[in-house]
């Protein structure tokens, strides 16, 4: 039987406008397709391609980064955040999309990989084009399949037990055990390979092995800013108050400041090691980056906003119990996060173009984050919004029945 949270949340569900919601993000996706389109056959063929480069890696990170959470919280075996386990997987459409948006960049490796025009005799073994795409296509393919049996298992778990069939929920639960640990390997595996051929092998004789490191801990911090807004929204339209209030958002406020400080360390390190190590190769690429216009100012802005702002507003308690805050301060997050991929990637490409953020860069990122979003109404809207099946959520949802199992 239904408690009356669940039987609210899933009324609020229907008749939520999921339609309009649909409709803006196939607009907003549109309009970044076409001005992409237009920046090709305009002459901004370059710059296009940057941005499209700059919005694969800042969006694959941030969908993986936000899925993540739920398997960590199935190894950590934590019950702090089960009420927004299916939030993190709502963005399981979006992953096998990551694999597909990855092939466009084959047709635009002589524009935007250096090594395609001028191979390099001692990376030649590494970076070539039959194997970089074969990498880079498995490893998505990869991490899109084992969240996508994550997410199998888990929403099949609570279709089943809300048709009162409760006999696979066991081995269900199981399965979820066994991949989760998988997908964590994985994603900090795959997502270092991402940083090293997408991002830091654009800068000739550059390398840092604390790089992908740097871009998985980014993602997560950036996916739980993702977490934050579409959990607030979630408690405010769909009936989910009574399992999202303060607590939970004080709870993933702690971890946004938990992982705002790793973060912040990875940066420091690594810039730290580069500066008094004074290698040319090294000191080059981040001389470039901090000293030189028009990324000096990008780069204080970016430090700014993705790390002093958030550490300084996340050390009070209260203000990680408000919605409203956290919405606004975690799409802050987000802005400095899409704005440091920018940072990382145009300057290797762009060398001799004024700055490159205008409208066509704009418009191209809303058509990504209208994808994003289309992606994540479209589970919401076929599948529960909590994981009801999951023991630890049905001591909330069902305390009745819960208290006559214990008798």
């Amino acid at each position: 039987m239904k408690s009356e949270v669940y039987r609210d949340i899933e009324l609020a569900g229907k008749t939520a406008n999921w339609a309009a919601v649909q409709k803006i993000s196939c607009a907003l996706f549109l309009i970044g397709l076409g001005a992409f389109l237009y920046g090709i056959y305009s002459g901004d063929t370059l710059r296009a391609w940057t941005a499209y480069l700059v919005n694969f890696v800042f969006w694959t990170g941030l969908a993986f980064g936000t899925f993540l959470l739920s398997p960590v919280l199935v190894v950590t075996n934590a019950s702090w955040g089960r009420s927004v386990k299916r939030i993190a997987e709502s963005v399981a459409l979006f992953l096998p999309a990551t694999f597909l948006l990855f092939w466009p960049l084959f047709g635009a490796r002589e524009t935007l990989f250096w090594w395609v025009r001028n191979p390099h005799t001692h990376k030649a073994a590494w970076l070539n084009t039959p194997f970089f795409f074969a990498r880079g296509g498995i490893a998505l393919f990869l991490l899109a399949l084992v969240a996508l049996c994550i997410v199998n298992h888990s929403v099949r778990s609570d279709l089943e037990y809300m048709r009162g069939d409760e006999r696979k929920l066991t081995a269900r639960a199981g399965a979820q055990a066994k991949l989760s640990p998988a997908f964590i390997i994985l994603y900090a595996f795959i997502l270092t390979l991402i940083a090293f051929d997408l991002m830091m092998a654009l800068a000739p004789g550059w390398h840092s092995t604390l790089f992908g490191a740097y871009y998985f801990v980014i993602s997560f911090y950036s996916g739980l800013a993702v977490l934050i807004v579409v959990s607030a929204l979630a408690a405010k339209n769909l009936g989910m108050s009574k399992l999202i209030g303060k607590k939970q958002f004080h709870d993933l406020g702690k971890l946004l400041f938990a992982f705002c400080v790793v973060g912040a360390d990875f940066f420091y390190v690594q810039f730290l090691v580069i500066w008094y190590g004074n290698k040319p190769e090294e000191t080059r690429y981040m001389i470039r980056r901090v000293m030189y216009d028009p990324w000096t100012a990008l780069a204080w802005t970016v430090l700014l906003v993705l790390f002093v702002v958030p550490f300084l507003l996340l050390l009070f308690r209260r203000l990680k119990m408000r919605p409203a805050f956290m919405i606004a301060l975690s799409a802050w997050i987000l802005c400095g996060a899409w704005l440091e991929k920018l940072l990382l990637i145009s300057p290797s490409l762009l060398s001799g173009e004024p700055f490159p953020l205008g409208i066509l860069e704009a418009a191209i990122t809303l058509g990504w984050g209208g994808l994003f979003a289309f992606c994540i109404a479209w589970f919401l809207q076929r599948y529960p919004v909590v994981a009801v099946s999951d023991p630890v959520v049905r001591r909330v949802t069902e305390p009745g029945e819960e208290a006559a199992r214990a008798v």
